[in-house]
């Protein structure tokens, strides 16, 4: 009889941790995918800018002052969000599409540090070289999205929640 006391008293107690795990894999994937798309619309909003190679190139006062703002609020919005992800206690399903999304704001920490870089540089052939750098980091940026996507995905399926 005792087993079946212990039984019907661990039953609710499964049930409410479930509940529990779920809203918490509810409210990280909501914190995490709105944090992920809002720096997926930075950065290309910011590889539009960045692509025009004649501000790029013959920039002047103000357009320097524009780019160079625009890397700063890359830098610094990746880190911030970087922080604000890394704060976070993931659950033991969550952690791949964690660490993906943690990467991926690694990726656009190093592509703002590298227009940084090449807005600084005085030198034309220098500036032209890190351009391209910057362009083919943006094509492995692009790269991103549908791997976390799918790993977000299986992640969603294996708590339970449906994604949007």
């Amino acid at each position: 009889m005792k087993p079946l006391k212990f039984a019907l008293l661990f039953f609710p107690l499964s049930l409410l941790f479930s509940c529990v795990s779920s809203t918490n894999d509810y409210a990280y994937n909501e914190k995490v995918t709105s944090i992920f798309l809002s720096q997926m619309k930075q950065i290309d909003e910011t590889d539009s800018v960045f692509k025009d190679t004649l501000k790029v190139y013959l920039n002047g006062f103000p357009d320097s002052i524009f780019l160079s703002n625009k890397a700063e609020n890359l830098i610094n919005n990746s880190k911030t969000d970087l922080a604000d992800i890394m704060s976070l206690k993931p659950s033991k399903a969550a952690e791949k599409f964690n660490n993906d999304v943690i990467s991926y704001l690694k990726a656009i920490n190093d592509y703002g540090k590298t227009a940084k870089q090449m807005l600084h540089t005085q030198n034309m052939n220098e500036k032209k070289k890190i351009h391209e750098q910057l362009m083919l980091k943006y094509k492995k940026l692009n790269t991103y999205p549908d791997r976390v996507l799918a790993v977000q995905k299986k992640y969603l399926n294996e708590v339970g929640l449906q994604a949007r």
